[in-house]
Parts: structure tokens; C-alpha cells; sequence
């Protein structure tokens, strides 16, 4: 296997042990930071290394790119610790770093003063080159009349939410916000500046990626309503009439459950996280038997749901080829024709077993000798050549192990590597 390269934009620390894990790889991780390069051993889940300043950094910040390189790695390279052992401790270094950093200002002369007694200077002064990301959302409110907003700041803050408020149609320069609010003054249609509050719709949907809009007020226009639509902004809503008031109150229940909603979306793994993961888990296995494929598909798989089952695609029914959690003493067999599992062939999308025939689905349970039911199981195909080779099969849900939507792309993916 060659060395395999990417981006810690894509793929972090956590994900790439993650998927080092499940492939059972050994090797070593040439990780180079804004600040320097960092070098650290895998081996069986176990990780090796200093947790030097470039380390906390790139794991902080997911800046920087990463190397892997497959090769039989030495006893000594160092202290082994269990994966997770090794991000506490760098989660550790990170929020050590940060409150000492914060406590001595970042001044040049207090490093200068604590350089010779204090272990943490170098970090602290490494993490004053780069900017760790904020704890807070930050959000940009566009409003000709910011009244309205005053009585949200406070418990938006205790939210987590910080939003700056300008007065001007203009978008500020730096980093772009997490989401935008632009309230249009009750005069916009017929103000000069008209155009210039709908060029920040532009602005927004330009940003990579694109920033959420909820744009307030002008819904009496309909010439206006109609550019803002078509514009794509996120949502729309008329302006209250007052900053005090029953209706003023709606307002602000009504813009604080949209905002939520729409950081819940952006919150949600893109699809470029997702393909990081199924090209590094494809390389990692590139040159790897079927078997041991399929071996290490089940253990990723494992850090989403804590069963599963992968069937194989036969010309006369579904054939378990393996899986975890379930007592499988023996192959299990499913007709296809009427099944859950066809759906998912024919559809070629994942698919929750709630949404599926109950029955059906009992019969799949009675199969896999679940008493208990798949309740909570969703069914993914497993394509290759254009073709659904195979369906995996996962139940109960692990809530700590992120999105599905990574495991989804792996294994739609994965099918000409599995032997099938």
C-alpha cells in the first residue's frame, strides 16, 4: 500500500484513528501544521507520540495535511496509549493551553517572563499564531432598525450564540458567519438602497460554503418577495411592529427557532466529510483480501451501530456474509421479492426499518433470532459497478459515534472490494 495523503480539514484526528482502527493498519501519521510538522505511530488502536504544540494545534484547529504510511513500526517509537486515551490527553492540552494563553494575554513580554519556567510557553505562543476556533456561533445581523434584536442578545449568548449587528447593507470582511440575518428598513422597496440589501443574498450564497440567510420585513412587495425567493434565501418572515409587545415577543420566539433549525442543518456532516472518509477507507484497503475487507467494513461499521449483519446479493435470496452483535451460530437466508432488503436494492438509498412493512421486518428479526425487534435499525446498500452487490444490516444506534451519513458513503462504495 503507498502512502496515503489528505487534508485534516476533512478528516481530523478522531476520524482518521477511527478509521485506522477498523482497518487494523499500522503505519506512521506525518501530520504538518500551520506551525510545524508532528510525526506519531498507529498500531491496533494504540497510538505513540509527543503531543507537541503542532499536534494540539492541527488537532484543535483540523488545519493542516496529513500522511499516512503503512509500515511495520518499532516497540520503542514510544509511549503507547488506546486511541482514545491519546485524544483525551490532546483535548486536555488544548484546553489547558487556551485558559493559560488567555490568563497571560498572549503579550510577547509575559511569554518572555514565563519562557524559562514554563513548560507551556511554546504552546501558548504557537496558538497565538493560529486562531482556535470559537466555542460561540457567530452570526451576523444585517438590520436597519436593531431595536428588535436587543432584548434577544442575552439569551442568545447564554445559547452560545454571538451576533454582531450593523446598521449597513454591507458584508463585513473576515471569516464568514455561521449564519446571516438581514431585516430590510420598512421603507427598502423604495429607498436607493434597495439593491444593495438584495446583493447580500449574493454574498451569502458565494461564501463556501454558503452562509443561511433568514431575511425579516418587505413581504407586503410582492416584486421584492419574489427576488428574495429566487435569490434562495432560507426564510422569510414580515418585521414586528415594535420591540415591546405580545407580537414583538413572537418574533423573537419565531426568529430564535428558525436560527435553530438552520444551525442544526449546518451543523449536519457535508458531503465532502463524507467522501474524505469512503477515498481514505477505499486506499486503505486497496490491496486487502475480500475477507479482511470485509472484516474491517463490519468493525467501522461497529462505531455506528452495536449490531450488524452484511447479506450478500444471490440470485435466489439474501445470504449473511457476516457481522457482530447478532447470534448468527449459522448462515441466515432471506428470500427477496417482497423483503425490506429489495427496497433497498431497488432504491439504492439507505433506508430506516420504520419506515418498512412491520411484518416484514419481524421476519428479518425472527431470521437474525432478535427478540427484541430492529426497531431501531436502518438497512444501506453496498454498490459496486453500478450494481448492489449487498446490504448491510444496523441496529442501535451508538449516539456518541457521529453521522451515518459517513458510514453510508463507505459503503456505497466499498462493493468491489468485498468479493461478493
Amino acid at each position: 500500500m503507498k502512502a496515503i495523503l489528505g487534508r485534516l480539514s476533512d478528516l481530523g484526528l478522531r476520524e482518521l484513528f477511527k478509521l485506522l482502527t477498523s482497518a487494523g493498519a499500522e503505519g506512521t501519521l506525518e501530520v504538518e501544521a500551520p506551525v510545524g510538522p508532528a510525526r506519531i505511530a498507529v498500531r491496533a488502536g494504540h497510538v505513540a507520540g509527543e503531543l507537541t504544540p503542532a499536534l494540539v494545534l492541527a488537532h484543535a484547529t483540523r488545519s493542516g495535511t496529513f500522511c499516512f504510511r503503512p509500515q511495520p513500526v518499532p516497540e520503542d517509537a514510544g509511549e503507547w496509549l488506546p486511541q482514545e486515551e491519546f485524544l483525551a490527553r490532546l483535548d486536555s492540552q488544548v484546553q489547558f493551553a487556551t485558559r493559560a494563553a488567555a490568563a497571560a494575554g498572549m503579550s510577547p513580554q509575559a511569554e518572555e517572563r514565563k519562557a524559562g519556567a514554563d513548560p507551556l510557553a511554546e504552546l501558548r505562543d504557537s496558538l497565538a499564531e493560529v486562531t482556535l476556533p470559537s466555542g460561540a456561533v457567530r452570526m451576523l445581523i444585517l438590520s436597519a432598525d436593531p431595536r428588535p434584536y436587543r432584548t434577544l442578545m442575552p439569551e442568545w449568548r447564554q445559547r452560545g450564540w454571538d451576533a454582531t449587528v450593523s446598521e449597513k447593507p454591507s458584508w463585513p470582511e473576515g471569516p464568514a458567519p455561521a449564519l446571516a440575518i438581514v431585516h430590510i428598513p420598512a421603507s427598502g422597496t423604495l429607498a436607493a438602497q434597495g439593491q444593495a440589501w438584495l446583493g447580500l443574498l449574493d454574498r451569502a450564497r458565494n461564501e463556501r460554503p454558503p452562509v443561511p440567510v433568514v431575511w425579516v420585513g418587505g413581504l407586503g412587495d410582492p416584486w421584492l418577495r419574489h427576488q428574495v425567493i429566487m435569490a434562495g434565501v432560507d426564510f422569510v418572515m414580515p418585521a414586528p411592529a415594535g420591540e415591546i409587545g405580545e407580537t414583538a415577543r413572537w418574533f423573537r420566539d419565531e426568529l430564535t427557532l428558525v436560527v435553530e433549525r438552520l444551525l442544526a442543518r449546518r451543523a449536519e456532516p457535508g458531503g465532502g466529510a463524507a467522501e474524505a472518509f469512503r477515498d481514505f477507507f477505499l486506499a486503505l484497503h486497496v490491496d486487502a483480501p475480500p475477507a479482511e475487507a470485509r472484516a474491517s467494513l463490519l468493525r467501522f461499521a461497529g462505531t455506528f451501530f452495536r449490531r450488524g449483519v452484511l447479506f450478500a446479493i444471490r440470485d435466489n435470496g439474501f445470504e449473511s456474509v457476516g457481522g457482530y452483535g447478532f447470534a448468527l451460530g449459522s448462515p441466515v437466508r432471506l428470500s427477496r421479492g417482497g423483503t425490506p432488503l429489495e427496497d433497498v436494492v431497488v432504491e439504492r438509498r439507505p433506508l430506516d426499518c420504520a419506515e418498512m412493512d412491520a411484518g416484514a421486518v419481524a421476519g428479518i428479526a425472527k431470521a437474525l433470532r432478535s427478540p427484541g425487534g430492529l426497531r431501531d435499525a436502518k438497512v444501506f446498500p453496498i454498490l459496486g459497478s453500478g450494481e448492489c452487490l449487498a446490504v448491510f444490516v444496523g441496529d442501535s444506534p451508538v449516539a456518541a459515534s457521529g453521522e451515518e451519513e459517513m458510514l453510508a458513503a463507505v459503503l456505497a462504495r466499498s462493493g468491489g472490494l468485498l468479493g461478493l
